[in-house]
């Protein structure tokens, strides 16, 4: 079970309860399709990513070929631009944030995407750095892209269908981009996670089970039933690609 949010304003709370009452969670997690990733086969390249990120985590700590094999899969221009240390995310940061005594991914989700910022050099931007921390901890983490900022926070009027975060997305012309450059950057990623942390609690309190695909329960990676943050954010994914490509 992932940690609480943190505190959110009652006004934000009201409105993901009002989302959570009129959509079904399980009917938008079963729809998501990118690649060759769909229920129907098991989400099998997801799978793979988060086996290969788990090995890493328990050998040495998070690569840049890890990196580099989520930005091939997100189908990301020019992976080969990307560069910095060899170990992007050291094991030993991992057990001090991980120390339940310490607790300080629940208070700090934003510290392990500070280490990546100051690993990673060059080729990527917060839309990748968030897809790492989902495929290494997708208990505590998912993703935030273009199509979840387009629809749940700003940047494309068109798209837009609720104000939940600050973060904006823009389209340069080559395609819509998430700028580091911006006020709430990371801390709205922060504020992300707490929304997906939100959801899996209700989900939980409600007994709305998560229907994973077996092989992600028999490798240890999910919990029979239960809403890790990584699912919830297939869940609003699939929901915002619906909405941008109606």
């Amino acid at each position: 079970m992932p940690h609480s949010p943190r505190n959110m304003d009652n006004s934000l709370m009201l409105d993901l309860k009002n989302f959570l009452d009129n959509n079904d969670f399980v009917a938008m997690y079963k729809s998501y399709d990118w690649g060759n990733d769909n229920f129907r086969n098991g989400f099998r390249d997801i799978l793979d990513l988060e086996i290969q990120l788990s090995k890493s985590l328990n050998r040495q700590g998070i690569r840049l070929e890890d990196v580099k094999a989520i930005a091939r899969w997100g189908r990301l221009r020019n992976p080969k631009r990307i560069s910095g240390k060899e170990i992007v995310l050291d094991q030993k940061l991992l057990n001090i944030l991980s120390d339940e005594e310490n607790m300080l991914l629940a208070s700090y989700p934003t510290l392990p995407l500070c280490a990546l910022q100051e690993s990673i050099t060059k080729g990527i931007g917060p839309t990748y750095f968030s897809k790492i921390l989902l495929f290494a901890f997708p208990e505590e983490y998912g993703a935030i892209d273009t199509r979840c900022v387009r629809v749940f926070g700003k940047g494309d009027l068109k798209s837009q269908q609720h104000d939940w975060i600050n973060l904006r997305a823009r389209n340069n012309g080559y395609g819509w981009y998430i700028p580091a450059y911006q006020a709430d950057w990371p801390s709205g990623y922060g504020l992300w996670i707490d929304i997906l942390r939100f959801f899996s609690e209700q989900l939980s309190i409600r007994s709305i089970n998560c229907p994973h695909p077996s092989a992600f329960i028999q490798e240890g990676l999910r919990s029979p039933n239960m809403w890790a943050c990584a699912d919830v954010q297939t869940a609003l994914f699939a929901y915002a690609s619906s909405i941008i490509n109606r």
